[in-house]
């Protein structure tokens, strides 16, 4: 036969002939009744666990969500914009090669003929990719699409749309300086 209830109650005690009183008040182990514990207190053990599981169950969903925010959402750059910019020394750059220098927001191939700078974007118009410089034909070569540029920018050949964005170069005291044109 199934029981349903406490199974130590009351009135099941006393039913089983284990003479338990009945109380109004309701009696804690030990005899001492419910009202002498912490008076002014109103809270109860499975509500106080209620709280202790919401507030780290809290905590871990903050300390998983906070960095993935954080990856998809990147922290600004600040790049502060100038009009001429030293970039590095004018022996990194040999003759007859180039080299990508970064300048304000955009990359740029500062390019040596002869002790003869010339700068324009390194960045193709067509797709964005990081055009080289091949001195055995006199050109810039992008990699990704085959586009060809002369040494000022200019389209020779390819999917691009627009010519190099051109650039200033200068060497002062054996350093490279960088300026719009």
């Amino acid at each position: 036969m199934a029981q349903t209830g406490n199974f130590k109650s009351p009135a099941r005690m006393t039913s089983l002939g284990q003479g338990a009183e009945l109380s109004a008040a309701g009696a804690v182990t030990g005899g001492k009744p419910r009202e002498d514990g912490l008076k002014g207190v109103d809270f109860e053990r499975r509500g106080f666990l209620h709280k202790v599981v919401g507030g780290v169950g809290a905590i871990v969903a903050v300390s998983t969500i906070y960095p993935i925010v954080k990856y998809i959402i990147p922290p600004a750059k600040k790049i502060k914009i100038v009009n001429e910019l030293n970039v590095g020394k004018a022996s990194e750059v040999p003759a007859g090669k180039g080299k990508i220098f970064q300048f304000n927001e955009d990359k740029v191939i500062v390019v040596n003929s002869g002790g003869t700078l010339t700068a324009t974007s390194a960045v193709c118009t067509h797709l964005g990719c990081l055009v080289n410089w091949v001195d055995a034909d006199n050109q810039y070569f992008c990699p990704c699409h085959g586009a060809k540029y002369t040494r000022n920018g200019e389209i020779i050949s390819g999917p691009q749309p627009l010519p190099l964005k051109q650039y200033s170069a200068r060497i002062e005291g054996g350093d490279i300086i960088i300026s719009k044109a």
